[in-house]
């Protein structure tokens, strides 16, 4: 639908009979050289028309044209901005029609890029040529590979400052729009003030950002979900979020390797919950909390882990301008709370966006540490040691000040036995003692409990030799004495107590500084430890070694009257470990009569349970539990072998959901299977006993026999009395 003044219209694609009739209506194309006007074919081959001399007669053409200016709008970051769209020129090319490399001049006030629109053409030749620094960066050949050239429209999008070049037309005529994009006359403060193109704005940018070892994020302005970043990574970006990025990206690779930035994809959250005052004073803040969620960049089927309760601080980009809240607000998902039991209405907000966060790869250990989670953090400290003393100070800081913030009730969030045992590694490397001392009282004060344990020995004996026992005894003494309060080792596999942690170093000491203090201490702990702890299988030995070991005899005159008051219940494995010791010992040495005068009391205790398991059968579970039900615990202390429980459970969907809680694993004392029952309109739970909890008894006894068997024979109790009862059980 163009019409051209004093031509009347033009069919597309423009064939030769109007390209004559429209050539003869336009002037040549100029070029500008040192504020100069000039005509040159060498440099510009085209034909011009101006924008009066042009009208566009399909009504369908402007509400395209404003669609594809918001589109642009978008693409090029100006979010909350209406660009506007001018015409420039209209350009005919025919066969020869060039247009060396230049940079456009400023057409419009507050102009930054410029728009070509291609209409249908036949036509060989004339791509459009984007460069950056010298070298080519975008061809558009606005359609001619794929065929579609001479049948709709094409466009491309430059900035006005980019390099650039329309190459020759070697065949047929090409039409083209040149439109200038323009910041609206109230918003020019935001047009770009540097001549270069804008990946030379972000290699220097970038440069900037490695040498001051800085991490900055840049907010998406799109919405997007957890399976579309985890799934895609960067992939997923749109719009503008996509063109941003790809600036940022392409930028990264035009500058040294040491300048370099590392990327990655975060859910920023922040969750914050309000309570109404009882004395109408309105609501307030009760609770805020920070969380996030990180990603790789690129597509990874696993996201890379999530940080609760941080106070990370991040140095946002801001491109758009916007405000705080023209940043968050729109993002926030609000929840309204009634009256639940005592408490009154609350109500919660949780903000949440996607961000692009960048640092330098030369610093990814110390970001890593500042904003990734902690076993992340660890594996980045450990591919980046050693570090000299002061670069370490530095992080454990970090270590403390995340330790402080980030915690689960008392445990810090980040602690692990993999941090023990790196930064065991990292101050033995930078041998300063004054980090020994920060690493065991600020941020490992407590060493036993801990999962694994049993890996800090080595290091333990390496920093006890490598230090002054007078500069790092203190430290190590007070973390050695104490225990976690909560074990995140469910198993409790290789998890040494804080007494058994330090006789194994000093199982491996061998008259080194400090020995002695070691010993005391363990001793001195041990006599305060409950009876379950101090009859573990494998502390209970090396408590009795260490105690004959000591010059003091007191010591071991201690541990044999604390093994005289033990809960005879918890000896077998304490008189089966020590027993191991005996091996050179006669029948009349100390160890041998301490251990002899326990096994009397352990053949009672033993004598008792073999009476109560040796009960014929029967469905009584006289010691079984069920939280939340005192009807079925009755049940199963009782004879019956099965009961339907109706409670008020609304359909059988609920009822195996309540069975599916209780595994084997939860039945204490009893031995039991759940089943769902009756109808959705009727249902209800059969609780069944099973013999499992009987047979368990039954292994049991036959231990026990074996034992008192063991005990007779060891120690020589072969009493009257104690052969009767032999006799008895077997």
């Amino acid at each position: 639908g163009i019409c051209i003044e004093d031509v009347g219209p033009i069919s597309i694609p423009l064939g030769e009979h109007d390209a004559v009739k429209l050539i003869a209506k336009c002037k040549k194309s100029p070029f500008g050289h040192n504020f100069e006007t000039k005509m040159d074919d060498n440099v510009r081959k085209s034909w011009q028309l101006e924008p009066s001399q042009v009208e566009f007669k399909n009504p369908l053409w402007e509400r395209g044209l404003n669609e594809l200016t918001r589109t642009i709008t978008e693409r090029l970051g100006y979010t909350g901005v209406w660009l506007q769209c001018v015409l420039y020129k209209l350009l005919v090319y025919e066969e020869g029609g060039h247009f060396a490399k230049h940079q456009d001049t400023e057409k419009e006030d507050g102009m930054i890029a410029t728009l070509v629109v291609q209409l249908p053409s036949l036509h060989e030749g004339g791509d459009l040529v984007i460069y950056s620094n010298g070298e080519v960066k975008h061809r558009h050949d606005f359609g001619k590979a794929d065929g579609t050239a001479a049948f709709m429209p094409h466009y491309a999008v430059h900035y006005a400052d980019a390099e650039h070049s329309l190459e020759k037309v070697t065949k047929g005529f090409r039409l083209a729009l040149v439109y200038s994009i323009c910041l609206p006359k109230d918003k020019s403060d935001l047009k770009r003030v540097s001549d270069k193109p804008l990946s030379d704005d972000l290699v220097d940018a970038i440069r900037m950002v490695s040498d001051r070892g800085e991490s900055f994020a840049l907010l998406l302005s799109h919405e997007y979900t957890k399976k579309s970043i985890a799934d895609f990574g960067c992939e997923a970006l749109k719009g503008v979020d996509r063109v941003r990025f790809g600036a940022l990206e392409e930028a990264n690779t035009l500058v040294a390797t040491d300048k370099k930035l590392n990327f990655y994809i975060a859910e920023l959250s922040l969750f914050v919950e309000y309570s109404e005052h009882d004395d109408e004073a309105g609501w307030f803040e009760c609770e805020r909390e920070q969380s996030i969620t990180w990603y790789n960049y690129l597509p990874d089927i696993n996201d890379i882990g999530q940080v609760q309760k941080t106070e990370a601080v991040f140095n946002f980009l801001n491109p758009a301008g916007e405000t705080l809240t023209q940043l968050w607000m729109p993002h926030g998902t609000k929840e309204f709370h009634c009256y639940t039991g005592n408490e009154g209405p609350s109500s919660s907000t949780k903000y949440s966006r996607y961000t692009i966060v960048a640092w330098p790869a030369s610093r990814h250990a110390e970001n890593a540490l500042s904003y990734f989670p902690m076993d992340l953090a660890y594996e980045a400290l450990n591919a980046r040691k050693p570090f000299d003393a002061s670069a370490l100070r530095s992080l454990m800081e970090q270590v403390d000040k995340r330790f402080e913030t980030e915690r689960d009730f008392s445990i810090p969030l980040g602690f692990s036995i993999e941090f023990c045992r790196l930064f065991c590694e990292l101050v033995l490397d930078a041998g300063d003692p004054e980090l020994v001392n920060f690493f065991f009282t600020k941020l490992c004060p407590k060493l036993g409990n801990i999962g694994g344990n049993d890996t800090l020995v080595p290091f333990l004996v390496a920093i006890i030799r490598k230090f002054e026992w007078s500069n790092i005894g203190l430290a190590l003494l007070s973390s050695l004495s104490k225990s976690q309060g909560y074990s995140w080792n469910q198993t409790k596999q290789n998890e040494l107590s804080f007494v058994e942690l330090t006789l194994r170093v000093l199982d491996v000491l061998d008259g080194d500084e400090g020995q002695e203090a070691l010993l005391q201490m363990a001793l001195e702990k041990a006599m305060e430890l409950k009876d379950e702890q101090f009859c573990s299988p494998k502390l209970a030995p090396l408590l009795c070694k260490w105690s004959r070991r000591s010059s003091d005899d007191s010591r071991f005159k201690a541990f044999s009257e604390k093994l005289n008051e033990l809960d005879p219940r918890f000896l077998g494995p304490v008189i089966e470990g020590i027993s191991q010791l005996l091996v050179d010992e006669d029948k009349t040495g100390e160890l041998y009569v301490s251990l002899k005068a326990l096994a009397p009391k352990r053949i009672e205790w033993l004598n008792d349970q073999i009476s109560e398991l040796s009960k014929s059968f029967t469905w009584e579970m006289p010691d079984a539990e069920f939280r939340g039900s005192k009807v079925v615990k009755e049940f199963l202390r009782g004879p019956d072998e099965s009961m339907d429980m109706k409670d008020d459970f609304t359909n059988l969907e609920d009822v195996r959901d309540y069975a599916a809680q209780w595994t084997e694993k939860d039945q204490r004392g009893a031995s039991f299977k759940l089943e769902a029952a009756g109808s959705d309109e009727d249902p209800y739970l059969k609780i069944t006993k099973t013999r499992k909890w009987f047979e368990d008894r039954q292994k049991t006894l036959e231990q026990y026999k074996k034992e008192v068997g063991d005990l007779m024979e060891r120690f020589d109790e072969k009493t009257d009395e104690g052969l009767k009862k032999r006799a008895r059980h077997q």
